[in-house]
């Protein structure tokens, strides 16, 4: 019997484990509250430019690239595929700023600067690789890039319980839901 491709993707092991990507000692210290103000600003400032400027450019290079054809039966099996994806893309999108507006609602809440923090190398090593999945890599690969960054962070949020805020949770919950949707089409 094969392996559906989430279940094949979920089989694999990595080095480092998965484990140190989902139980870090700093998200376990976000997800109980304990980091200080600076820390949560720096960690909601690089996830600001991923979420508001990386993650928009992702999904838009994805959605440039579904095979829309003329030829395609408006009721046939390709359009409704190829309809299904944009929707999905497009839900994302919807999430994103969604999470966005979180981040800059929770860094007025708590007083936190943003601002004055830089963009991280490893935070620009992360985008860069979106922007080279979402420009060279096949929409399918771009589609499975997407399921594993919904997937980790939602595993993250997962093993906090909380996540700063239940809007965040919604948010993200929102978001594997909308990736799972997209690898279940392959």
């Amino acid at each position: 019997m094969s392996l559906k491709l989430t279940e094949h993707l979920l089989a694999l092991t990595t080095t480092p484990p998965y484990s140190e990507a989902t139980q870090h000692s700093f998200l376990i210290s976000a997800g109980q509250g304990n980091l200080p103000q600076s820390r949560l600003a720096l960690w909601l400032s690089q996830d600001r430019i991923y979420a508001a400027h990386a993650y928009p450019r992702f999904i838009g290079a994805l959605i440039s690239r579904i095979p829309f054809a003329q030829g395609d039966a408006i009721n046939g099996a390709s359009e409704k595929r190829k309809q299904e994806i944009l929707q999905l893309l497009v839900k994302c999108l919807t999430n994103i700023v969604a999470e966005v507006a979180f981040f800059k609602e929770t860094a007025e809440s708590f007083g936190l600067d943003m601002e004055k923090w830089a963009e991280r190398k490893g935070t620009r090593d992360y985008t860069a690789e979106m922007a080279r999945i979402s420009t060279t890599a096949s929409l399918e690969d771009g589609l499975i890039f997407l399921w594993a960054m919904e997937r980790v962070s939602h595993d993250n949020i997962l093993q906090r319980h909380r996540y700063i805020s239940a809007g965040v949770f919604r948010c993200m919950e929102q978001c594997q839901a909308v990736a799972l949707s997209i690898c279940r089409l392959r």
